[in-house]
């Protein structure tokens, strides 16, 4: 059982680090964007007196898929806010059922909100964003490719169906590394390490 449970672990562990990395990759992209398109709109609203019309929209759709491909890698680093004083102070076994009670919580929680995601993306009322849209004209890509490319919100709010599968997926991952460290030996079944510029020590 626990030449298994290590196996899961160390394969889920590999998935998630890959997946994340991906993610944070894409994530300093779209915030170089988000930054970048919010500087055009303030040179356009304060210096040339004409603001475009879709940096706004622009800017909240990067944001939002910034934030759900960096919010699970925090989660799997342990960034998110916890109070810990009282699981410090227990026993192992009381620590270890206080842990999988709050695991399984986050469990059913992030799988609600998972349902919630997607129903809202996949809502036949699949409008379009007439900002971004007319981003598509003002730039003139569709023009230069030719296509009829059209740019609908539930794409944006996709992000947050992204945010919380890979938040289930380190969800699943701690869950077996918790069991696996109260079950089996703690070195089997090591935390990921933290980088650097996460204020690892």
């Amino acid at each position: 059982m626990i030449a298994s449970l290590r196996a899961a672990h160390a394969l889920l562990g590999r998935i998630n680090e890959v997946v994340l990395a991906l993610g944070r990759n894409i994530a300093w992209v779209l915030m170089a964007l988000m930054v970048f398109i919010i500087l055009l709109q303030v040179f356009y609203r304060y210096v040339l007196n004409s603001a475009l019309p879709w940096p706004e929209e622009a800017a909240l759709a990067l944001m939002i898929w910034m934030m759900g491909l960096i919010a699970p890698s925090a989660y799997r680093w342990g960034g998110f806010v916890s109070i810990d004083m009282l699981s410090e102070q227990l026993p192992k076994w009381p620590r270890f059922v206080l842990t999988l009670f709050l695991v399984i919580t986050a469990t059913v929680v992030i799988v609600f909100l998972l349902q919630q995601a997607w129903i809202h993306f996949s809502s036949p009322i699949l409008f379009n964003s007439s900002g971004l849209n007319r981003m598509l004209q003002d730039s003139g890509i569709n023009a230069l490719l030719g296509t009829r490319l059209e740019f609908r919100a539930a794409y944006i709010y996709f992000g947050m169906v992204t945010c919380f599968a890979m938040m289930l997926s380190v969800n699943i991952e701690v869950l077996l590394r918790n069991l696996g460290q109260t079950l089996g030996s703690p070195d089997d079944f090591p935390a990921p390490q933290i980088p650097e510029f996460f204020g690892a020590e």
